[in-house]
């Protein structure tokens, strides 16, 4: 009888406890009252902010062992602003550190999250969870400024993160190009990340990375982004060297790594000297793969880079060219922007180009389908003069980091160019609603993606994104059978068809190129470092006979049809 009083005992407990957790607590709206309700009811509650109230901290928030919820409630008017919640200060007037310090699973969904108090001075960082095999979920949440440094830092083996429909906008700084990456995932215990989910976000305004990890520490389980759109970001995407399945596919790049790298800062951490030239993604061997690759055997790492498309403003181009020459003069190395990947036949410049190549040892390695600097034709037409400003700025950033020219021959960094998204001008709470808006209107990239969607963060396009959710688990699936042809969602389900609509050729050529497909396109060419080297409108051919034996990047344009090829030049 005992037995069965403490078992029935123990069930009743168990149901108790679980039923407690699931308790919704309304927080009044105030400073220090979402950190009371907390510190009173621990895990045993939901908390839940209002619509259109503001919060704020009177400390950091913290949790140590149990599952921290805090939930926005819904505006009652489609698009409205959510619950406002802002960091505040420490007794010495210092801005905290973090807003939040996990030591356990979190989950903040649909709330305004101000890293920054009412001085307008931004916070270090966003989130940090440090908890082994912590779940942390970010869902439905505008966040701006998110960081001064690092934006979420994961210091736990096996994390678990799901980043998803949420808009960021200012990471980092404006003083120098080194300020931080949005992920950290990085440990002392010889463990990598579980997952890492990154879907249908939109970033404004970033630092220097968008990823960083342990480089040689550990092997990471599973990294996706899929769907993202990235407005203004500094230099790379990804410094993690060892993923067994990781996807970069379906985003939207405008002015993504904008400041040049210079060719003797290789090799960096986890890099390899024998590859000069890095590209925006960090990609290696695992180390578990190694001895079975040299005895033979074929890697079953997936890396899918596929359907992306990557601008830069065409001001960029004519000033790098220029920084160079005077440069060449002052003795300086010649610097140059990254692409996603090198172009395959690029071997020696880096190790992703012979991994992402496709032989016989890396059948799983896929990267292609990429668009170059097409422009969305955004409707809100202030991301254009953003965009100016952020050239304006890269220019005496390049000088100083770059370059090595000392500071103090260029303006002082309070003068340059400000470029971060700031509609109000007041980076302590914004007061413009809504903060950013990412639709566009070019038809070949509404259609870009590997589904026949829109590139980038499909929030901007709730019927196509509709879409997209009915048939996640089909295109989920068709991108991990490591499947790169593009496919149409139809009513019955989903068909593959032919990514190319043109065919350049001969290839290599040496006067004359000619494009099956194509009766009155728009053709650009440029260098595989980004120059812009020829464009050509309404053409099926195009005369090269001006240009020198060399790698070329061909962008074709027709009607919606948009395709990215790879020109050997030999004469």
């Amino acid at each position: 009888m005992k037995k069965f009083t403490f078992l029935f005992l123990a069930i009743f407990l168990a149901l108790s406890c679980t039923l407690m957790a699931q308790t919704k607590i309304v927080v009044e709206p105030g400073v220090g009252t979402l950190n009371a309700a907390i510190a009173a009811h621990g895990g045993n509650a939901i908390y839940e902010l209002k619509a259109g109230e503001w919060y704020q901290l009177d400390a950091i928030i913290e949790n140590n062992g149990y599952h921290l919820q805090i939930i926005g409630q819904e505006p009652a008017v489609a698009g409205g602003i959510p619950a406002t919640l802002q960091t505040g200060d420490d007794a010495g007037g210092a801005t905290f550190g973090n807003m939040f310090n996990a030591l356990g699973d979190i989950t903040l969904k649909n709330i305004y999250l101000v890293n920054a108090d009412l001085t307008g001075v931004i916070g270090g960082a966003l989130l940090t969870n440090s908890a082994n095999d912590a779940r942390t979920v970010i869902d439905r949440c505008v966040i701006d400024p998110a960081s001064s440094a690092n934006a979420i830092i994961l210091g736990g083996a096996r994390s678990k993160t799901y980043f998803t429909n949420n808009l960021c906008n200012r990471m980092g700084h404006q003083l120098n190009p080194n300020d931080g990456h949005f992920f950290v995932t990085d440990n002392s215990s010889g463990s990598g990340f579980d997952t890492l989910l990154v879907q249908n976000n939109t970033f404004v305004c970033m630092g220097t990375t968008m990823h960083a990890s342990g480089f040689t520490k550990f092997t990471n389980n599973f990294s996706k982004w899929d769907h993202n759109t990235f407005v203004e970001q500094k230099s790379q995407i990804d410094w993690s060297d060892f993923e067994k399945e990781y996807y970069w596919t379906n985003n939207l790049m405008f002015d993504m790594q904008t400041q040049p790298w210079n060719t003797p800062w290789q090799p960096m951490p986890g890099a390899d000297a024998g590859y000069p030239k890095p590209c925006m993604i960090y990609a290696d061997t695992i180390p578990e793969e190694v001895a079975s690759l040299k005895a033979g055997g074929v890697s079953t790492t997936l890396q899918f880079v596929q359907y992306n498309m990557h601008y830069r403003n065409p001001k960029f181009y004519p000033q790098i060219d220029a920084l160079n020459a005077q440069g060449a003069i002052d003795g300086k190395t010649k610097i140059y922007y990254m692409p996603i990947v090198w172009p395959i036949d690029s071997a020696g410049i880096c190790r992703e180009t012979a991994m992402f190549a496709n032989d016989a040892k890396f059948p799983l390695w896929k990267y292609g389908n990429t668009t170059t600097d097409v422009d969305p034709n955004w409707v809100d037409t202030r991301i254009y003069t953003m965009s100016d400003n952020f050239v304006k700025w890269t220019n005496p950033a390049t000088k100083i980091h770059a370059m090595g020219y000392p500071a103090g021959d260029l303006p002082p960094a309070s003068e340059w160019t400000q470029y971060h998204w700031d509609p109000d001008g007041d980076a302590s709470i914004n007061s413009t609603w809504p903060l950013f808006n990412g639709v566009y209107t070019n038809a070949a990239l509404l259609t870009g993606s590997i589904e026949g969607l829109p590139l980038g963060d499909l929030n901007w396009f709730p019927t196509k994104k509709a879409i997209w959710t009915a048939h996640k688990a089909e295109i989920d699936a068709h991108m991990a059978a490591a499947n790169d042809s593009k496919m149409v969602l139809i009513n019955a389900g989903i068909q593959s068809i032919k990514a190319n609509p043109f065919t350049i050729y001969p290839n290599p050529a040496k006067d004359v190129l000619k494009i099956k497909g194509a009766k009155s396109a728009e053709v650009t060419i440029r260098t595989i470092d980004g120059r812009r080297v020829k464009t050509v409108e309404h053409a099926s051919e195009v005369n090269i006979s001006g240009l020198t034996n060399g790698t070329y990047i061909v962008t074709i344009k027709e009607g919606q049809n948009v395709s990215t090829q790879k020109l050997l030049i030999e004469k």
